[in-house]
């Protein structure tokens, strides 16, 4: 049956990201002594030389770090993907669809699509849900979820032998991995600047780190790294102690108990409290910073509570699709769904992959992109689609 296949895909698909998250990693939070600073910023630039060069026999090119006084240079690049015109197009369409509704609203209304044409057998009407529902992911940055759904559409596209479907869903997913690799890249840059900055304040030099720790801060907030996000605030928390910064320091201080609090580290949170109260925090404001630390941690036990509720669901529907009884199993699908609405992200990306490791995982997503941008590009050659085989080579370019 091919809803069933379908979701075969998305089973092993669940199951290798499950593999994934329980690999053990280092926390990037934990302090580092000075002599590391070296080799952490050669090791990153090494990978990232190392990776680029037995993929594409390309140096990215950086100065060689020298053991004085100058700092180390970190290489910058602009590591953003643009989003395709043919993506952008079917953004605009969803746009035009659900002229006043969030990136959340719509994905509800396509999953009830998706369960709509599961009932009614209409094959080709679940693959177009599901892919609308990957590009309304991919347009909230969420690529994990558009992953998901892009498999779930080609899968369906595949068995229907519908080669526009196809075709544009393997640009789809070649975009995706591009972006795959353009966050691994700024999360690596992001680190390096961390180094860069913890070199300079070990070398007397911290408020010429002041805007790069900040940098930091944010570029890690943005890509849901709240490990490597607190990290750098404390870095900016010590600096601006030792130099009698207090007010700046207590404002840094206050930061990280509330990343700590709202991603599940309440004994870091709790420390850093305790640190702030030794330094001359007020009363008021630590009574202020315990009720929202308080308030942070149970929203955080709210939404695991949440995710596991939701996971549960997903294993009944995993299980009614086994019996082959996909309208049932939809259902909850569904219900696996609506459980999630009101998850916090801190919760939801509480665990991050290793820098390195995501460095390593990306030369795979190059290789997947190079495979389907070159399939959607000769499909729709085959099919007098000049424009849009033009595209998929264009990003094929991209690749490394």
């Amino acid at each position: 049956m091919v809803l069933s296949k379908s979701t075969k895909q998305h089973q092993l698909k669940k199951s290798a990201s499950a593999a994934d998250a329980k690999r053990s990693l280092r926390d990037e939070t934990a302090p580092r002594k000075a002599s590391e600073y070296w080799f952490a910023i050669l090791a990153t630039i090494a990978v990232i030389v190392a990776a680029e060069w037995v993929v594409s026999n390309k140096f990215i090119g950086s100065d060689q770090l020298q053991d004085s006084d100058e700092a180390p240079h970190v290489a910058s690049l602009d590591i953003e993907i643009a989003n395709s015109n043919f993506l952008t197009m079917l953004a605009e369409k969803l746009n035009t669809q659900w002229p006043d509704a969030d990136v959340g609203q719509v994905s509800d209304d396509l999953l009830l699509q998706a369960s709509d044409a599961v009932a009614n057998e209409d094959h080709a009407g679940f693959a177009d849900s599901m892919r609308m529902l990957g590009v309304n992911a991919l347009r909230d940055q969420d690529i994990d979820s558009a992953s998901v759904y892009l498999d779930e559409a080609l899968s369906v596209f595949e068995e229907l032998e519908d080669d526009m479907g196809i075709a544009s869903v393997e640009l789809l997913r070649g975009e995706l991995n591009l972006k795959r690799r353009a966050q691994a890249r700024r999360a690596a840059y992001a680190y390096d600047a961390m180094q860069l900055a913890r070199w300079k304040v070990s070398r007397g030099r911290f408020h010429e780190a002041v805007e790069e720790l900040n940098t930091v801060v944010n570029e890690n907030l943005a890509l849901n790294r709240y490990g490597a996000a607190a990290a750098a605030y404390q870095t900016l928390y010590k600096g601006y102690a030792k130099h009698g910064q207090m007010f700046e320091a207590q404002q840094a201080g206050i930061e990280i108990v509330k990343l700590h609090s709202s991603s599940g580290r309440p004994l870091k949170a709790q420390a850093m409290l305790e640190s702030l109260i030794n330094d001359g925090l007020d009363e008021q404001s630590v009574l202020q910073l315990k009720q929202s630390s308080t308030a942070l941690q149970v929203e955080y036990e709210h939404s695991v509570t949440q995710m596991g509720q939701a996971r549960d669901y997903q294993q009944l529907y995993n299980y009614f699709i086994s019996a082959g009884d996909p309208v049932r199993a939809w259902q909850f699908r569904l219900k696996s769904q609506n459980s999630l609405r009101g998850v916090t992200q801190r919760a939801m990306h509480r665990r991050q992959t290793g820098v390195l490791a995501l460095l390593y995982t990306s030369n795979d997503h190059m290789k997947n992109a190079q495979k389907s941008l070159d399939r959607a590009s000769q499909i729709f050659d085959d099919n007098g689609r000049q424009r849009l085989s033009d595209e998929s080579a264009q990003m094929r370019e991209k690749v490394f």
